[in-house]
Order: structure tokens, then C-alpha cells, then sequence
């Protein structure tokens, strides 16, 4: 098979986010107007109106259950997971992407993580852009931008769990895995900035639309106030992540 072949790429979403995907495939096929791969959405039941554009339609339950039956459905072995909040800054590079593609392959590697917030804490001596995140480091399952083993993928999922139970307990299942898990270390080849959080959006994103010409639905769901900013602050996330990383023994 071809690394085009081999390859996906995969939007999650769900139906309450609907107003994010116009704003966000205007920017995707903008800025990689060459992707040669198919590209998904998994959603609910909705659906969006673009041919370029494969929706998988689930159900209502918890994230976990409804993305295991969105893999189930994808038959590429190899996919590229991204939010449908992530609104593309720039060009693709999609040559590296391939390149990437191709050394996660021949490493039996996990995941490779194209953006890397956060990146890796270790090197991988074969290659000076790339890095392993080691076991044991915070966030080694992330919902960045990333080249999955769609097979690894699902194995860590547990019907049940939300997007943020998977990010803290997924990661301490993914120690029991011997494929290793990597990230690029600088000059990413895709960049982006995260368009909403906890609901709301992240006025910098509304600025990066409105230069883009690209209306947002204001009413659909308003924008982050000082204060919401200081929640989702570096220095607040990381005691929430200290909270939780408390119970992660308590659960497999």
C-alpha cells in the first residue's frame, strides 16, 4: 500500500459543534488545498454538505463508544486525528507529512504527534526532528494533532469515557504498550490554533476568521471573557492535571 492508501484523516466532532465546520473546512482545504488523503468527520447524526468531505454518523452515546464504532468504520490503518476547533494558520506541508507518515510506519510507533503542545521530553536518536514521549510524561495521549495507529487507537479506548478521561487514563494505559509514542520537536508541518474552549470561543480565533473572511455564529455560542481565559490558563490546567493524576491508579 501507499502511504495515501495507508492513510486517513479524521475530524471529530459532534452535532453541538456544528457551527465550528464551515469556519473549520474553509481554513482546512484553504491552507491544504493538496491533502491526498480522505477526510472524515465523525459526528452524531448531522451531516456536512461538502463532497470532499466523508461524515460518519453514530450515535448520542459517550465520546469513547461513538469513536470506536467512527474507526470501525475508516478503513485506512493510519489516521490523522484533529479537532473540528482546530483552525489551520498556514500552509500545509505535506510532504513532511508523508515523510512523517512513513517513519511512524517503520517505527511501530503509536501515535506521532505533528504539533507539539506538548512535545517530547526525550530524543530519538535516528532522526533529530523527532522525539519519544516517554512513559509516564503528562499528556502522552493527547488530542493534538497526531498520526495514529487507528488498531492502537481504539484499543485504548473505554466505552464510558469522555475526551478528557481518555486524555489522563488513556495515557496511563499507553505504558502498557511497547509501540513507541512520538512527536515532532519543532517546525511542525501543520499549524493551528484551538477555536473554542470549554464552549466558548477563543477570541483569537474569531480574529483569525474575521481576517480570513469567514463569518462566525456569535449566537451559537459566545466568546471567552477575561475570566474564562485565566481558568484555562497553563498554571490552572496543571493543578487540575495534578488533581486528576491522583486517581488515575483507580481505573484501567
Amino acid at each position: 500500500m501507499t502511504v495515501m492508501n495507508k492513510t486517513a484523516v479524521l475530524i471529530t466532532s459532534c452535532d453541538k459543534y456544528k457551527d465550528l465546520w464551515e469556519p473549520f473546512f474553509t481554513l482546512f482545504f484553504r491552507y491544504w488545498p493538496d491533502c491526498p488523503y480522505p477526510v472524515y468527520l465523525g459526528t452524531n447524526h448531522l451531516k456536512y454538505n461538502d463532497k470532499r468531505v466523508i461524515t460518519i454518523t453514530t450515535s448520542d452515546d459517550d465520546w469513547s463508544s461513538r469513536f470506536r464504532t467512527v474507526f470501525e468504520k475508516i478503513p485506512e490503518p493510519y489516521v490523522i486525528v484533529m479537532n473540528e476547533d482546530f483552525f489551520l494558520t498556514k500552509p500545509v506541508n505535506t510532504a513532511k507529512i508523508e515523510e512523517l507518515i512513513n517513519y511512524t510506519v517503520a517505527k511501530n510507533g503509536g501515535c506521532l504527534r505533528l504539533f507539539p503542545c506538548p512535545g517530547p521530553d526525550l530524543p530519538h536518536l535516528d532522526n533529530p526532528e523527532i522525539g519519544e514521549i516517554s512513559k509516564g510524561a503528562d499528556y502522552r495521549l493527547s488530542f493534538q494533532t497526531a498520526i495514529w495507529n487507528k488498531d492502537i487507537f481504539v484499543n485504548l479506548l473505554r466505552d464510558g469515557e469522555s475526551t478528557q478521561d481518555l486524555e489522563i487514563y488513556g495515557t496511563k494505559r499507553t505504558e502498557e504498550l511497547s509501540n513507541p509514542f512520538l512527536s515532532v520537536i519543532k517546525n511542525p508541518p501543520i499549524s493551528y490554533i484551538g477555536g473554542v474552549n470549554k464552549g466558548k470561543w477563543v477570541r483569537e480565533a474569531v480574529e483569525l476568521c474575521k481576517r480570513e473572511g469567514i463569518e462566525v455564529d456569535l449566537n451559537a455560542r459566545s466568546v471567552q471573557t477575561p475570566v474564562d481565559r485565566f481558568i484555562r490558563s497553563s498554571t490552572v490546567g496543571k493543578l487540575i492535571i495534578f488533581i486528576k493524576r491522583l486517581f488515575v491508579p483507580l481505573r484501567r
